[in-house]
C-alpha cells in the first residue's frame, strides 16, 4: 500500500512539472510571435518616412530619385524637407531638381535662395549653368516681382544661354518696365550668328509684351528671305501677338504666297492671334493643307477659339489623318471646344473597343482634364467587365491615368481600384484618393494596412493616411 502511494505521488509531481514546462513554452512561443509581428510592422514603414530618411541621409543619386518620385506624384508633403535641403546642400543637380519641382507646383518657398543665387552669379560667383537656368525658370514660374530687374541685368551676361533664359523670364513676368533695352539688343545683335538664339528669344518676348514699337522691325525680318529662319518664324508669331491690324494683312499675304511650308506654319500661328470670321475660315481650310505642321497649327487655333463649326472636320481628322500629331491636336481641340457634339465624340473614342489604344487613352486624359459630363459613366461602362478579369492589358494603364487625375468625381473608380485583387491597381487607387484628398475613402485605405496585404500596398496606404 505504501509503495502504491509513493508511486502515485511521483506520477503527480511529473504531471505538474510537465504542465509547467508546457506553460513556459506557450508563453515563450507567444512572446516570440509578438516580437516577429513587431519586427514585421517595423519593416512596413510609411513610404513618406523612407523618403524623408533618404532626403536627410541618402546619397546624392538616391536623393535625386526620391525628388523625381515626389515630382511625378505632385506630393507637397515634403516641401519643408526640400526647402531645408536647398539651404544646406551643395550638389547643383539636387538643387536644380528642387527648383524645378517648386516651379512646377508654383510655390515661393525658394524665392530668396534663387534670387541670391543669381545676384551672386553677377558678382562673379561660379555656379553650374543648369542650376542658374533652373533659378531663372523658377522665379519666372512663381511670378517673382523682385526678379524683374535681375532678369534685365542678366541680358548682358556673357552666358548666352542664361541671358536667353532671362528673356523668357521677363516674358513670364510680363515686365515691360525696361522693354526698350530688349529692342536695342535685338537691333545690335541682328545678323550676328553667335547671337541668333538670343535674337529669336528677344523677338518672341517683344511679341508677348505686345511692344508695338517693334512692329516695323519684325515685319522687315519676316519679309527678308536672307534673314535666319528662326527670326522669320518667330517674327510671324510676334506680329500676331502684337495684333496690329496691318499685321494681319501682311501675315495673310505671306501665308498665301510663301513657298516655304515650315514658315507658313509659323505664319498661321501668328494669324490665329487675330479674331474674325475670315480667320476662322482660313483655319478650317488649313486643316486640309498637305503639310502636317500647318494642319496641327490650324487644329490648335480652332481649339483655342472654341470654334464649334470645326467639330465635324476635327472629328474626321481624329479618325482619318495619317499623322499622329494631327490626330492628337484635333482631339485636344475638341476637348477645348467641349460642346455637346465634341463631348459625345470624346466619349465614343474612349469607349470604342476597335479604336487604337493610344487614341482611347488620349481621349480619357482629355475627358478628365476638361471634366466632360458622362466621364464617370463611360469609365464604369469600359472598366466594368475588366474588374473581374484575371489579366487585362488595358486596365493597368487606364487606372494609372486616373491615379494622376485631379477630379473628385472619380471617387467611385478609386474605390473599385482599392477593392481590386491586383496590388498594382490597389496602389493606383490609393494614389488617386490621396491626390484628390478623398477623406471618404480613408476607411477603405486603412483596411489595406493589415497583415496579408502586399508590402508595397501597406506602405502606400500608410503614406496616404498621413496626408489626410
Amino acid at each position: 500500500m505504501k509503495k502504491i502511494l509513493i508511486l502515485l505521488i511521483f506520477m503527480s509531481l511529473q504531471t505538474l512539472y510537465s504542465q509547467e514546462d508546457s506553460s513556459e513554452e506557450a508563453v515563450s512561443d507567444e512572446t516570440d510571435s509578438k516580437e516577429i509581428e513587431a519586427e514585421k510592422e517595423e519593416l512596413i514603414t510609411s513610404l513618406n518616412e523612407e523618403k524623408r530618411d533618404v532626403l536627410r541621409y541618402g546619397i546624392d543619386s538616391e536623393v535625386l530619385d526620391v525628388i523625381s518620385v515626389i515630382q511625378s506624384e505632385k506630393d507637397m508633403t515634403f516641401n519643408k524637407e526640400l526647402t531645408d535641403l536647398l539651404t544646406y546642400n551643395e550638389n547643383p543637380d539636387i538643387n536644380r531638381a528642387i527648383l524645378d519641382y517648386f516651379a512646377m507646383i508654383e510655390v515661393d518657398l525658394a524665392e530668396e535662395q534663387a534670387l541670391t543665387l543669381l545676384q551672386n552669379h553677377m558678382e562673379d560667383y561660379e555656379y553650374s549653368t543648369n542650376l542658374l537656368l533652373a533659378a531663372v525658370s523658377y522665379l519666372g514660374s512663381i511670378g517673382s516681382v523682385s526678379a524683374g530687374d535681375v532678369f534685365y541685368d542678366l541680358l548682358d551676361d556673357n552666358n548666352l544661354a542664361l541671358s536667353s533664359a532671362a528673356l523668357r523670364g521677363i516674358a513670364k513676368l510680363k515686365d515691360d518696365s525696361r522693354v526698350d533695352e530688349i529692342m536695342e539688343l535685338l537691333e545690335e545683335y541682328s545678323g550676328d550668328t553667335e547671337y541668333q538664339d538670343f535674337s529669336a528669344s528677344a523677338i518672341l518676348v517683344l511679341g508677348e509684351l505686345k511692344y508695338t514699337s517693334a512692329q516695323s522691325l519684325l515685319e522687315t525680318f519676316l519679309e527678308d528671305e536672307d534673314a535666319p529662319a528662326s527670326q522669320r518664324q518667330y517674327s510671324a508669331i510676334a506680329i500676331g501677338q502684337i495684333n496690329e491690324p496691318e499685321g494681319l494683312d501682311l501675315l495673310t499675304s505671306m501665308y498665301v504666297r510663301s513657298e516655304d511650308s515650315l514658315l507658313r506654319s509659323y505664319i498661321l500661328k501668328g494669324i490665329t492671334e487675330y479674331d474674325g470670321p475670315e480667320v476662322e475660315q482660313l483655319l478650317l481650310t488649313a486643316l486640309r493643307d498637305s503639310f502636317w505642321r500647318i494642319r496641327v497649327a490650324a487644329a490648335e487655333g480652332l481649339g483655342e477659339r472654341k470654334t464649334s463649326e470645326a467639330v465635324d472636320i476635327l472629328e474626321y481628322k481624329v479618325r482619318k489623318d495619317p499623322v499622329r500629331q494631327v490626330r492628337y491636336s484635333s482631339l485636344e481641340a475638341l476637348g477645348k471646344i467641349n460642346n455637346s457634339q465634341a463631348r459625345e465624340f470624346l466619349l465614343s473614342q474612349f469607349e470604342g473597343e476597335k479604336i487604337a489604344f493610344d487614341i482611347r487613352q488620349k481621349a480619357l486624359t482629355l475627358m478628365v482634364e476638361h471634366k466632360v459630363s458622362g466621364t464617370v459613366e463611360s469609365l464604369e461602362k469600359v472598366l466594368g467587365p475588366r474588374w473581374e478579369k484575371d489579366k487585362d492589358n488595358e486596365l493597368g494603364p487606364l487606372c494609372k491615368t486616373l491615379s494622376t487625375s485631379e477630379w473628385a468625381s472619380l471617387e467611385p473608380l478609386y474605390e473599385k481600384m482599392l477593392e481590386h485583387p491586383n496590388f498594382v491597381i490597389k496602389i493606383y487607387g490609393i494614389r488617386g484618393a490621396k491626390l484628390n484628398h478623398l477623406s471618404s475613402l480613408v476607411p477603405s485605405i486603412t483596411g489595406l494596412d493589415i497583415e496579408g496585404q502586399h508590402l508595397n500596398v501597406r506602405r502606400e496606404a500608410k503614406a496616404a493616411l498621413e496626408s489626410f
